[in-house]
């Protein structure tokens, strides 16, 4: 149904003047010519970003794409540490507070720590590198509001301005409508470390749209939210190992966020709320949880939402560090919905790494359980990716050829408790196409990446082919795991080709600009399938401005 037309341009415009005033960091940076931007730091908004470890012994290019986070993640992102350091901005009297006292590594060291300080989860974040003595490089807006307190309290936040040209895809799937619109987010955090056993986080988050004809999505208004309100306790800590219990409402990002993520694409997040328990030592980091996931409630969007206690997500996370074969996850992940009457238990296991310039990932699993008939659950998934860094001259690209995989179910049921795969809560905009058209469920997904600096360190330019197809003969599955044609069987599993192409620009190591083109060309299953919305190709045009402080 068309909506009444909305014009909120007002907040647009707010939050677009934020983002002008917020660039002022670009021209303090322009004058530390000497800061190498990082390859870390040329990756930053490709696809709606995922944990990524950039260093010698460890690069996937599907890392390399990520949108979420201006840095990459650590180990201690995904396990932070029960307390971080405090950030103090004392003066200091020592005989090595200059650059002559440190070597070049320690320079280079404190400056990667700059780079890598905001994670793809803010309450991750490290600041510790305002209390280098080592650190020489340029300030920038925001740091004035770390280590405040005493160094106990760190705060700080996002601006994010967005704007989508969408045809034939503004819904979910293959619509046929079109649509344009601006979309706005504004995150602010307070990180206090009230000693060295409780420390207390929360995260403000409003998100909103203006500008479009048809009902907004979603994951694009939330105007006033609680994203995280947690606290820390810090039950054992030895200097070799930790262990620290987590409760309240908390952003989830595991792994390559292929089943669990904040989704920092949608411009609202994704949260819960529960309790977790983490312990990690030099070699093993282990998380478990139990949480409800916080659905946005459409009816009331400027109240703060609830969390959904008829769905139960529950799970053990492993995460072994430091091998040959790089780093190896081994899973177990409970979703039960009383709701739509399903559950399903999935275990799976992801090994990524590197040997010289041949880089590989590879992530599968199986999930059982009950569907919503009362039939029993069977589904698997597999992901195989394997890349290489070429050197031509000066010239440095990458390139990967994936293969990814999620079953279909049977003919004679198709609904969300169905016996396809389900990605459960996932970062899918990085993995199957940007157009975001089909999940992770019943479906195949041949595609290669190509990515490339061009006009220097600071511009990323990311080419990215995908061939879908079904991998059963009823329906495709949109990214929120609903069939999308529940009228008709399939008549054919072609469902078509996608190229991305997107262009990222760090204009410094806290402020970006992503620039994309996006276009799907329809396959027989849009032709000669009866009950699809439309069989004509789309196209999307977005450009984004972020900065953080």
């Amino acid at each position: 149904m068309l909506a009444t037309p909305k014009r909120r341009r007002s907040r647009a415009a707010l939050l677009a003047a934020l983002s002008t005033l917020f660039t002022l960091n670009a021209a303090v940076a322009d004058n530390y010519s000497d800061v190498r931007v990082s390859d870390s730091a040329t990756e930053t908004v490709f696809v709606e970003p995922a944990v990524r470890v950039v260093n010698d012994t460890y690069y996937t290019a599907a890392e390399a794409i990520a949108e979420d986070e201006a840095a990459p993640l650590s180990d201690t992102a995904i396990y932070p540490e029960a307390l971080p350091a405090p950030v103090e901005h004392a003066s200091t009297s020592c005989g090595c507070c200059n650059s002559t006292c440190c070597t070049k590594k320690q320079q280079d060291a404190a400056t990667e720590k700059m780079k890598n300080a905001y994670g793809g989860v803010f309450y991750a974040n490290d600041f510790s590198y305002l209390n280098d003595p080592c650190y020489n490089g340029p300030s920038f807006f925001g740091d004035s509001l770390k280590g405040l307190a005493g160094g106990k309290l760190d705060l700080g936040g996002e601006v994010r301005v967005r704007y989508h040209d969408e045809d034939g895809m503004r819904g979910l799937g293959l619509t046929g409508r079109d649509d344009e619109f601006w979309l706005t987010r504004l995150r602010l955090f307070s990180d206090y470390r009230m000693n060295e056993y409780i420390r207390l986080y929360g995260e403000y988050l409003y998100a909103d749209s203006g500008g479009e004809f048809f009902n907004n999505r979603p994951i694009e208004e939330n105007r006033g939210e609680i994203q995280n309100l947690f606290a820390d306790v810090n039950l054992f800590s030895d200097g070799c190992s930790k262990l620290t219990a987590r409760v309240g409402r908390q952003e989830l990002l595991y792994g390559n966020q292929r089943l669990i993520s904040p989704l920092d694409w949608a411009n609202t997040r994704r949260t819960f709320e529960g309790g977790r328990l983490m312990y990690s030592n030099q070699d093993w980091n282990v998380d478990g949880f139990f949480v409800h996931p916080v659905n946005r409630n459409a009816a009331t969007e400027s109240k703060i939402d609830d969390a959904d206690e008829s769905v139960d997500f529950f799970g053990t996370y492993l995460t072994r560090k430091g091998l040959d074969i790089g780093t190896l996850d081994l899973y177990y992940l409970g979703l039960d919905d009383s709701t739509d009457d399903f559950d399903y238990h999935t275990l799976g296991s992801r090994v990524a790494g590197s040997n010289g310039d041949l880089l590989y990932e590879v992530e599968g699993g199986v999930q059982f359980g009950t569907n919503s008939n009362a039939s029993s659950h069977d589904a698997a998934f597999f992901t195989g990716g394997l890349g290489r860094k070429l050197k031509v001259a000066n010239w440095k690209p990458t390139v990967w050829f994936w293969y990814d995989y999620a079953s279909g179910g049977d003919s004679d049921f198709v609904a969300r408790g169905d016996d396809a795969f389900d990605h459960l809560f996932p970062l899918a905009h990085k993995y199957n196409g940007f157009m975001d058209l089909f999940g992770r469920r019943n479906l195949h997904d041949i595609n290669m990446q190509f990515i490339t600096p061009v006009l220097g360190p600071k511009v990323n330019l990311l080419v990215w082919y995908h061939y879908f197809l079904l991998d059963t003969s009823t329906t495709p599955y949109g990214v929120t795991m609903q069939p999308y044609n529940t009228t008709a069987l399939a008549e054919d599993k072609e469902l078509g080709h996608e190229i991305d192409v997107a262009i990222n620009v760090n204009l410094n190591p806290r402020s970006s600009m992503l620039i994309g083109y996006s276009r799907f060309f329809a396959g027989d299953y849009y032709d000669e399938t009866p009950g699809v919305l439309s069989n004509d190709d789309a196209q999307f045009v977005y450009t984004q401005f972020q900065t953080r402080f």
